[in-house]
């Protein structure tokens, strides 16, 4: 069995995926989505300590992986709104999606659209 990761490494792991996000802007012919992709390294470079704090703690306390993984902005939006009208961390929102994914295979999973969906109303909902 593995050792937790601790939270240099989380921190380190974070810092990578930052630079990645930076170099990945940098190559961004559009000065629009260039400049947006950058705002976002920025500000999760701003944050970086917390999240490692956070992620650290949570590996400690639960015996847990962290698993890093990039998916659509719509997507994080849209997971993200799900959880605050739920009332929950992103990260639990996400826990219970795969456990069910993984528990229950032929259950249905929501489709991209349908999370975007979820997205638009829940954005409706709080205007």
């Amino acid at each position: 069995m593995t050792e937790p990761m601790s939270r240099e490494q989380v921190l380190a792991g974070i810092k990578g995926e930052i630079a990645e996000q930076e170099a990945a802007a940098r190559q961004e012919a559009d000065p629009v989505k260039r400049e947006r992709m950058l705002r976002h390294a920025r500000s999760r470079r701003d944050y970086a300590e917390e999240e490692a704090d956070a992620v650290a703690a949570d590996i400690a306390e639960n015996e847990q992986s962290a698993l890093s993984l990039r998916v659509p902005t719509s997507l994080a939006a849209a997971l993200k709104a799900r959880a605050a009208a739920e009332q929950i961390p992103t990260s639990a929102l996400v826990r219970r999606i795969l456990t069910q994914a993984v528990q229950r295979p032929d259950a249905p999973v929501l489709t991209v659209e349908q999370v975007e969906e979820i997205a638009r109303r829940v954005y409706r909902e709080s205007v």
